[in-house]
């Protein structure tokens, strides 16, 4: 639930999450149709920076305050909790033993500070007809007067960058949440529309509070799969390897699941301090909360199989979306990764009509006249490796971006 919400939340967004803690969870089944993935790991952080350093700035984002600060955006993170988060060595640095330390601390006013980051990298996906997994060892925080402690590992869609008002259209996927020092931890997917809607918001398509003993005590591992290798689609979650909750296509329309996932993500790790889960599990902060816990990550990596890019002779192409969610169109994935000589072909699957211009003018699909109607399509093949912005000439918010590298990822 580290996300940014509208302005509807407060009795709203407490009563959808205690509806969260109570109803009885849908635990996962195992697919029958995964197919066996050889995984290539394509990014990793393993936190072996010097004692009381900051983590690698050119891997990570700090954000800070209250907030992300925009126009419209809701103080408070949208959830209710109190800390300001913040760059400082005291609240995240690098221990020196190869972990990272998000520290939770009030002040002498009682004030609370804390740390939040983000991957600077927003194009984590799972390629069409392939999977991604990202997984992290983390310890939660292990402290006896836990109340108002929310570590969170999460990702974001992509299209939140420096955007913060479309969530939780854009897809936000909780891979591990845990409030108050419980042994549990939640799984959650966050999609379509606020209230309510497909994903029964702001409670999202939830695995309910999942026992996690020893999580305090000790290092554990969070994993997530989004797998486009079976139809439906499917994202997976597993604790120390085992599954126990999953999500799928045919769970919600189209149109929302395509929006929410089938694009790329940023990566983020949180300590917040009291707000709507804390609350619904009993509440916090209060006197009895001790300041100085913290939640430690070991590593975190990332890993796709089943076709990560596109070979040049493969003839399979890129995919490219043209979606529409809650009244806006969006490019998905917003931010693609291929290989020179791939092509790309985009599908229009709202009902209005767009273009695919690039801002350079290299390709582009027609002009405003003679544009992309429903269902039809537009290709090009990328020959050249570098970056390639475009845009919808009907529609200019619209913009996403193509990076083609010269050869095939490298682990």
């Amino acid at each position: 639930m580290q996300k940014l919400i509208n302005h509807a939340f407060s009795l709203a967004l407490l009563t959808f999450t205690v509806v969260l803690v109570l109803t009885i969870s849908v635990r996962f089944s195992g697919p029958s149709l995964a197919k066996t993935a050889t995984w290539t790991k394509v990014w990793s952080d393993e936190f072996n920076g010097p004692a009381n350093s900051g983590v690698n700035r050119s891997n990570w984002l700090y954000d800070h305050g209250h907030g992300y600060g925009c126009s419209g955006c809701p103080a408070n993170w949208g959830t209710g909790e109190v800390e300001s988060m913040s760059d400082s060595i005291a609240n995240v640095h690098q221990d020196g033993k190869g972990h990272l330390v998000i520290k939770a601390i009030r002040d002498a006013s009682g004030n609370w500070t804390s740390g939040r980051i983000e991957t600077k990298r927003t194009d984590f996906a799972a390629p069409p007809g392939g999977q991604l997994k990202i997984t992290a060892s983390l310890q939660q925080p292990n402290v006896t007067g836990a109340a108002g402690y929310w570590p969170a590992f999460f990702m974001l869609g992509a299209q939140f960058r420096d955007n913060f008002l479309n969530w939780p259209g854009v897809g936000e996927v909780s891979i591990m949440e845990n409030a108050n020092g419980r042994s549990s931890e939640f799984a959650t997917l966050h999609c379509g529309v606020v209230p309510g809607g497909p994903c029964n918001e702001f409670t999202g398509l939830s695995s309910g509070e999942h026992s996690c003993q020893g999580c305090q005590s000790a290092f554990h591992t969070y994993t997530v799969i989004i797998d486009r290798s079976v139809s439906p689609e499917q994202i997976r979650w597993y604790l120390d390897g085992k599954p126990f909750f999953s999500v799928n296509a045919g769970q919600v329309p189209a149109s929302v699941w395509s929006a929410a996932v089938d694009h790329s993500f940023l990566i983020g790790f949180s300590l917040a301090i009291g707000g709507a889960l804390p609350m619904a599990l009993g509440g916090g902060p209060n006197a009895t909360t001790v300041s100085g816990s913290s939640l430690m990550v070991d590593y975190v990596h990332v890993y796709t199989a089943n076709g990560a890019i596109e070979s040049p002779t493969s003839g399979n192409p890129g995919e490219v979306k043209i979606v529409e969610n809650n009244g806006k169109y969006a490019f998905s994935p917003a931010t693609l990764t291929i290989s020179k000589g791939t092509k790309v072909v985009w599908t229009n699957t709202s009902d209005a009509p767009h273009t695919v211009t690039s801002d350079d003018g290299k390709f582009t699909s027609s002009n405003a006249a003679n544009s992309i109607a429903k269902n039809q399509t537009y290709s090009f093949v990328f020959n050249t490796a570098g970056t390639f912005k475009y845009h919808c000439s009907i529609h200019p918010y619209m913009t996403a971006t193509i990076t083609v590298t010269s050869a095939t990822m490298s682990p």
